[in-house]
């Protein structure tokens, strides 16, 4: 009986095997090209929210941070550089230390998308938590760039808005 199942089997599979063998492959390769994928290596800080690892160039999804330009009027009226100090504060965080990067996407710079982390932990919610950056691009952050605001920290006790697409945008319309 074990060998009429196996012949039978073998038989339908002889049958069948061109068939099957494309669409496995084709699984694979989807699984491949779609699934997430992540990058290790040591952090090099760019800016406050881009990092170049394992050769990559990165930008910490679901947040967006002051530009290194970016200047805002504090609320005592003298003006200061945020971005600057994001920058610095992401490099003292994970600057030449051992990141991983859940690839998330690409941006249309041709930067990989991902969230940062390090020791197990999310630096883009670090960034948020500790105003340094904003929520864009999605609501993951949202709730803590709230209470980063209602507690006045980083950016948000010097100055009412610090929102970097602003600044772009006004930036470009210089020219």
């Amino acid at each position: 009986m074990e060998d009429m199942l196996l012949e039978a089997a073998s038989g339908w599979f002889a049958n069948w095997w061109w068939l099957i063998a494309p669409a496995v492959a084709i699984a694979i390769l989807l699984a491949v090209a779609f699934g997430k994928r992540s990058i290790t290596g040591k952090a090099y800080v760019t800016d406050g929210d881009g990092i170049r690892v394992a050769g990559q160039d990165v930008r910490l999804a679901g947040l967006d941070a002051p530009e290194w330009d970016q200047k805002a009027k504090h609320r005592d009226g003298y003006w200061f550089n945020h971005g600057k100090r994001v920058k610095s504060a992401l490099i003292r965080e994970i600057g030449g230390k051992p990141v991983r990067v859940s690839v998330e996407g690409t941006d249309k710079f041709g930067r990989r998308l991902g969230i940062v982390t390090y020791k197990g932990r999310d630096i883009g919610e670090w960034l948020v938590r500790e105003g340094h950056a904003i929520a864009a691009y999605g609501d993951q952050y949202l709730h803590m760039e709230r209470e980063t605001r209602e507690a006045k920290r980083g950016m948000w006790a010097h100055a009412h808005n610090f929102d970097p697409r602003a600044h772009r945008h006004r930036e470009r319309r210089k020219g």
